[in-house]
């Protein structure tokens, strides 16, 4: 057994240390190791050892069984359905961090100081409940980070990318969220921040309660439901527009909407969710067609690009650069 394989032993056993716990998540960031991860989940479970501590069937035998569809037990069959159903957002998508301490120790073993890091990864969305039970949709390629001193005194995230909150309330700590150049305070409200890193627009979006968005230099705005503020982080000025909130937040369900967007807007969206890069060969095509509709997260970019193509006569020619972007050319 090697390294990697002992370390997941002793995450299932609840053996693991601080170290193990660490390498175990680095070793997660790799999409590559998410198949090996589930796989030794599905033997854990289907081998009965998740109550006890000792394999009570080899792992070799137990693959067999489970590649050739004879489960062990019924009721374990049901438990790992239910359990692989939630493995890929709480144990893969996710840095172990805080999580993982909670589930070892019943309580966070770092100091005040320590940071954790939530990161979904450049294929999927992910959810993570904070201490305070706020739960936050994360998008795919974003991070979120806290210390390990959330809901003590305060409530601090820090963030780089986009995610939907849902912040459980408390009259006495607001809930804070940090971007590069600016900041969104509230005490219990749903809300989405769209806040990359060197990105030239910041928004956030108010789907209930209040917020207030506050940018780098100081200037406070006071969000009201059905609202979205779009800030210009390179020329520090802000806008307020009336909003149908579940084109800004659809994506947490798993849907993408356009309405009467320019093929040049859909393709800007369409690119970091699907890891592609799309090139104009004729510029004039990104602002001279509109279109509206609304896909799942399943379907694949040949299926969008296909239905595309139904309302805009358009020529695409698709380059696979994995692991880089896919390149594709529209004329």
């Amino acid at each position: 057994m090697d390294r990697i394989e002992q370390i997941i032993l002793h995450f299932l056993q609840k053996k693991a240390n601080p170290e193990e716990l660490n390498e175990l998540s680095e070793w997660l960031k790799r999409p590559e190791n998410n198949r090996g991860f589930i796989e030794e989940i599905k033997i854990w479970l289907w081998s009965g050892q998740a109550k006890e501590k000792l394999p009570k069937i080899g792992f070799a035998e137990t693959w067999q069984r489970i590649e050739n569809k004879q489960p062990l037990n019924k009721r374990k069959t049901l438990h790992f359905n239910r359990f692989l159903r939630y493995a890929a957002i709480l144990l893969i998508m996710l840095n172990i961090g805080w999580w993982g301490a909670r589930f070892y120790y019943g309580e966070p073993i770092a100091s005040e100081k320590q940071i954790f890091q939530v990161a979904a990864n450049q294929l999927s969305n992910s959810v993570v409940t904070l201490p305070d039970q706020t739960l936050v949709y994360l998008r795919n390629g974003s991070n979120l980070q806290y210390n390990s001193g959330f809901n003590k005194g305060h409530r601090e995230v820090s963030l780089d990318g986009e995610a939907y909150f849902e912040v459980a309330r408390n009259e006495t700590t607001p809930f804070l969220v940090k971007t590069e150049k600016a900041k969104i305070k509230v005490l219990g409200t749903k809300f989405n921040v769209l806040a990359e890193k060197g990105a030239a627009v910041y928004q956030t979006t108010l789907v209930e309660g209040k917020v207030e968005f506050e940018t780098g230099l100081g200037e406070k705005y006071t969000l009201q439901p059905d609202q979205m503020i779009e800030f210009h982080t390179e020329k520090n000025t802000a806008q307020i527009k009336q909003v149908n909130t579940e084109l800004y937040t659809a994506w947490k369900d798993g849907k993408i909407i356009f309405r009467d967007e320019t093929l040049g807007e859909i393709t800007n969206k369409l690119e970091p969710i699907y890891h592609v890069k799309f090139i104009y060969k004729k510029p004039e095509l990104a602002n001279k067609y509109n279109f509206s509709g609304t896909f799942h997260r399943e379907t694949s970019i040949g299926e969008i690009i296909t239905m595309l193509k139904i309302s805009i006569p358009m020529e695409v020619k698709r380059i696979e650069k994995f692991p880089e972007p896919d390149l594709i050319y529209l004329e």
